[in-house]
């Protein structure tokens, strides 16, 4: 489904994530200001674009909070982060830590892997419905569609191909991270098909199979902007947001 990634760059946190949508998923998606009078701060937020239906997908908001997510399905009775309008609430904010409080205190708990991060600080989350596990980031981290420290499977790892494709983008993902110095590096890891051959790299097409990447983007709170390709990052290339260019 989603290759999520988080590194320290030039002094500030940069976060990057491919979306690589299921069937049942939101397909479509756009790159959206948020500044009404129900939001405390302007957001840049990666949404669905039908208005009437749910979808949020990543999001920067002025200060340079931004935040990434990823689903892992462990029950049928799951709220998923990616399908509720959550986003806009955790977004306002001025640092990530009062964003992880604002996720901690969402009851039913929404599900997946997620960063939350500033320009001086990360978070890891890992949500099920039971319990959170949220850890402060100091070194470049990688999360796919499984738990690292949470005990509950994803539901589809039962079928060893999507177990496969979920430890091969980590293992992949984390690989390359090491060597990424830049946000031109973070786009090259987004765009990696090393293991294109068993069908399992981080970004795919839709010749190659059916859930493929459908868009990439990239979060720097630095310089509070947004690197985001809007389609297949192997066909389409990134454009570059900010709140001066959005206002």
């Amino acid at each position: 489904m989603c290759t999520t990634v988080a590194k320290l760059l030039d002094k500030g946190w940069y976060l990057a994530k491919t979306r690589d949508p299921v069937s049942w998923m939101r397909w479509d998606d756009e790159i959206k200001l948020f500044n009404s009078p129900d939001d405390k701060y302007k957001k840049l937020i990666i949404q669905n674009p039908d208005e009437h239906e749910d979808g949020f997908y990543g999001g920067i908001n002025e200060k340079g909070v931004a935040i990434i997510a990823t689903y892992v399905h462990i029950d049928e009775n799951q709220v998923s982060y990616i399908r509720r309008p959550y986003l806009r609430l955790i977004l306002d904010v001025a640092t990530a830590k009062e964003a992880v409080k604002i996720i901690e205190s969402f009851f039913p708990r929404i599900g997946g892997n997620m960063f939350v991060a500033d320009k001086t600080e990360c978070y890891g989350i890992e949500g099920a419905p039971e319990k959170y596990f949220v850890e402060k980031v100091s070194r470049a981290m990688v999360k796919t569609n499984h738990f690292i420290h949470l005990p509950y499977k994803n539901l589809s790892l039962k079928d060893k191909y999507f177990s496969d494709w979920t430890i091969k983008r980590y293992e992949r993902a984390s690989e390359l991270l090491g060597s990424v110095k830049s946000s031109k590096g973070l786009m090259t890891l987004l765009r990696d098909t090393k293991n294109k051959k068993n069908k399992v790299p981080i970004c795919a097409t839709s010749n190659e199979r059916e859930c493929f990447t459908n868009s990439a983007m990239i979060f720097d709170t630095k310089n509070v902007r947004v690197f985001y390709a809007q389609g297949n990052p192997l066909e389409v290339p990134f454009k570059e947001y900010d709140f001066n260019s959005a206002s």
